[in-house]
């Protein structure tokens, strides 16, 4: 029930509610379509406080877990790359500002996804990759001490931001989630 709650406040509280829909829809999509042309089935959609997640059922190769996690970062990068090209060819006015408010929005989801944090995109390549290369015990704690130094990064960013530009909600409330799920030890 949270997550219902943080989603929909995220969505009220920012300027484009339909065009952050759209890129985290963009996002899922691209996780999605991966997954389909590994093979995949039967996701289910869940609801959660840092947005909406794909779940799928079984086992799947470590290779595979990892292009499944780049593909919803690179969806909103290749979101970013067309709205580019649609700005330098823009005319209309009104076409700008949602072009530039939607490559905000994908470029921003796309950044933060590829975090080294647990339980995000960046998260499973880092665990993908060290399922791979190292022990289990080893895997672990480079993958913990990888979410740690990020968040603290983001909080860095936050109050880089917060100083220079001004209060900035979305930021803030998306650092303090990820501390709260992230620093706490979960092993």
């Amino acid at each position: 029930m949270a997550g219902i709650l943080f989603f929909t406040a995220a969505l009220l509280l920012c300027p484009a509610p339909g065009l952050l829909l759209l890129a985290v829809l963009l996002h899922e999509g691209g996780h999605l379509l991966c997954a389909l042309l590994l093979g995949w089935w039967r996701p289910s959609i869940h609801l959660g406080p840092a947005g909406i997640a794909l779940r799928y059922e079984g086992i799947h190769p470590p290779w595979q877990e990892v292009l499944v996690c780049l593909s919803g970062p690179m969806a909103n990068f290749v979101t970013v790359v067309l709205c580019c090209w649609l700005l330098y060819s823009a005319n209309a006015e009104g076409r700008v500002l949602l072009c530039r408010t939607l490559l905000f929005y994908c470029a921003g989801l796309g950044v933060v996804n590829l975090l080294p944090i647990h339980g995000m995109d960046g998260g499973g390549i880092l665990e993908g990759i060290c399922e791979q290369l190292f022990l289990p015990d080893r895997a672990y704690r480079i993958c913990r001490a990888g979410s740690i130094l990020s968040v603290l990064l983001l909080w860095g960013v936050n109050l880089y931001i917060q100083m220079k530009i001004g209060f900035n909600l979305s930021l803030f409330a998306v650092s303090l989630y990820l501390t709260v799920t992230v620093l706490p030890d979960r092993a």
